[in-house]
């Protein structure tokens, strides 16, 4: 065995009994790691229509394949288990270094079944794995736990951890590792409140091997050696020194984001995702005033470039990132007016969900926002996403002073846009599921559904889940993976017009991609991309890795596992993933195609970058659909499950369903 331990452990909450399971190597070869193994062992285990709150709902921590080795760019751990918020599949990516900690504990993934009656953490590491009562943690943040497991058990130690978010079982929260770095979306954070998990706890010493460590050295040294060229690039120097000066250019001539690797090697090294927050804003990729304004309008320049991290630096007292990084992204930050001794620098989605959207002109408040929601451990997305819609409810008379009574408010108190005093009320109302919170802690569509009245059509969700902060009328593509993707309404799960703003055609050897507009090319293409996308995700890369350099995957597959996985076997491994993923939905009768005519543009916008655009993704999503192997309402065929050898989903064909596609007119 190499690049895998070859061991799993099942955890029952219920009983406190512990299994490790051998999977054969086949399953490595078929699944590899990351959600691949996960979907394979939730599938299988998990009986369909089970209630995602309740004990018998399993949830997953599966790191990457390639996790724990020497490939750069692999430190990526899954969280999988059926989504409370979407009732679909649901799955969220998360750094730092939680998945190399299950690695060195001894398994290649851990799964929870069960509930406990009180609560307790798992403590495993080079010892026999216990659970530990948490009845002292419970009700503290993620951070401040996260402090008490280390002075317990290690300054090493490294802890996946819910916070009163997820002991309070919104809907929309996640789970927390690193000081701050979160599983944020499918709420996940829920599940394992459900089962009275407050932490994992990981101390463990142990490495993985590989079959040609020299060989998967050299293809180490020789990629990382061409990433340093690129910090070097004379033309990327220049294009990040002025690019966030040119707002208004690219709006005025329709641009877009597209990069170059030495492009995207700096932006990524130097500012992580916030480097160019106000282009985006000002060229329609930002959302804006929960998708009814207009970037250079509402949200003008002078105000957006405040959201870069250029002008964060002031706080920024130095860089971090996952394990075996060599760009380290993210930024850690000193923020003395909020009394704040170290936090994580806001990402983009954070900055533009608590910035434009809400119209909060004042970045500092982001910044708190960002640092409460980390340890309360809240999806920023969602909360964004759910706080736009009820401050427009507020607007439109649905919601009134009264509904939001609380106790810091008792007679209530009024959110409205631009008045970022009661962002932080409203979002503590709902961490802690108080008065109105409670409903709005269940994501932004079952929170219209309880209000009513006309609401739902400023409930900013696809299929249940909050959209992303990348708006699909900018970029056409990202509609279709917000509807089709097995978890709904995420920008990172396999939109191939939106990866494509990096250089993808030059990621992998021998794997090019036809970049048109046309829906019928589309589709295709984007049924490709997704296949590789299963991939990456599931030995543990990084996405934006295939922005940044041309990956030697071929050869690190046969100098860590000693595979000779060719280009069509790539295809066919993700493929295999995407498709037990989308059967998960059909067996749970969740394929749907659940949008508010807002985001399409039925009616388009009237001015700006976005003005009269519609977005009619149906032709683009039959021929996705064609391409994957699916019938016509999303359920995978028979002849598909039998050429991937999934033929343990064959029996549920019978009671699978789907949905005919709309034609978003």
């Amino acid at each position: 065995m190499a690049g895998y331990l070859g061991k799993i452990l099942w955890v029952d909450l219920t009983s406190k009994d512990f299994k490790e399971e051998a999977p054969s190597e086949d399953i490595y070869q078929n699944y590899l790691g990351g959600y691949g193994l996960g979907v394979y062992y939730i599938y299988k285990n998990l009986k369909p229509k089970t209630d995602p709150l309740g004990p018998d709902n399993i949830l997953g921590f599966c790191p990457g394949l390639f996790t724990g080795t020497l490939a750069p760019l692999t430190g990526r751990c899954m969280v999988c288990a059926k989504s409370p918020l979407t009732l679909t599949w649901g799955d969220s990516n998360i750094g730092g270094f939680l998945g190399v900690s299950i690695k060195r504990a001894g398994w290649d993934a851990i799964f929870f079944t069960g509930a406990s009656t009180e609560p307790v953490y798992l403590l495993a590491g080079d010892e026999n794995p216990e659970l530990i009562d948490a009845s002292d943690l419970w009700g503290l943040d993620a951070v401040e736990t996260e402090k008490k497991l280390k002075e317990r058990h290690g300054k090493n130690a490294q802890a996946a951890i819910i916070g009163p978010a997820g002991e309070n079982q919104s809907l929309i929260s996640g789970i927390v590792s690193s000081g701050g770095r979160i599983a944020a979306r499918s709420g996940l954070g829920a599940v394992m409140g459900s089962k009275n998990l407050k932490a994992i706890c990981l101390n463990g010493k142990g490495k993985v091997d590989h079959v040609d460590k020299a060989t998967t050295l050299v293809l180490v040294k020789e990629y990382n050696k061409r990433l340093n060229r690129n910090m070097d690039n004379l033309g990327a120097k220049m294009a990040t020194k002025i690019g966030p000066s040119f707002a208004t250019f690219m709006r005025l001539t329709k641009g877009n984001m597209s990069q170059s690797h030495a492009i995207a090697t700096r932006v990524f090294r130097l500012f992580g995702t916030s480097f160019a927050t106000n282009v985006q804003i000002a060229i329609g990729d930002t959302p804006v005033k929960n998708f009814a304004g207009v970037g250079y309008r509402d949200f003008p320049d002078k105000i957006a470039k405040e959201f870069n991290t250029q002008n964060l630096k002031r706080w920024i007292t130095g860089s971090q990132g996952c394990f075996n990084c060599p760009i380290q992204c993210g930024h850690v930050m000193k923020v003395p007016e909020l009394n704040i001794e170290r936090t994580h620098r806001p990402e983009y989605e954070t900055l533009a969900s608590f910035g434009p959207l809400v119209m909060n002109k004042d970045v500092e408040k982001v910044v708190e926002i960002n640092d409460y929601l980390n340890r309360a451990g809240m999806d920023t997305i969602s909360a964004g996403v759910t706080v736009a819609f009820a401050i427009e409810c507020c607007e439109k008379g649905i919601l009134v002073k009264k509904d939001f009574a609380c106790k810091e408010f008792p007679d209530g108190f009024l959110p409205g846009w631009g008045e970022p005093e009661y962002l932080m009320p409203l979002l503590r109302m709902m961490v802690n599921k108080e008065g109105i919170g409670e409903y709005l802690a269940k994501g932004v569509q079952e929170a219209s559904r309880h209000i009513g009245k006309g609401s739902s059509e400023l409930a900013m969700a696809a299929n249940g889940q909050e959209i992303p902060m990348h708006d699909p009328r900018k970029i056409k593509g990202l509609m279709v993976t917000y509807l089709t993707d097995p978890t709904p309404g995420r920008h990172t799960a396999a939109g191939l017009e939106y990866s494509s703003i990096g250089e993808i055609n030059n990621f992998i050897d021998k794997i090019k991609f036809k970049l048109g507009k046309d829906p019928l090319v589309a589709g295709a293409e984007h049924a490709r991309w997704a296949k590789v996308m299963q991939v990456i995700n599931s030995i543990g890369l990084c996405e934006y890795a295939t922005w940044f350099e041309k990956y030697p995957l071929l050869e690190f597959f046969k100098s860590i596992t000693g595979w000779g996985y060719t280009v069509d076997d790539i295809y066919k491994i993700g493929w295999r993933i995407q498709v037990l993923r989308q059967m998960f939905n059909a067996r749970e009768e969740k394929i749907k195609f659940d949008i508010p005519n807002r985001a399409l543009g039925n009616p388009p916008l009237k001015k700006g970058p976005l003005a009269n655009v519609r977005v009619k993704p149906a032709r683009f999503i039959k021929e996705y659909f064609k391409h994957m192997g699916f019938d016509d309402k999303g359920v995978p065929k028979q002849e598909t499950l039998e050429q991937l050898g999934l033929d343990f989903c064959i029996k549920d064909l019978e009671n699978a369903s789907g949905s005919p596609i709309p034609e978003f007119e």
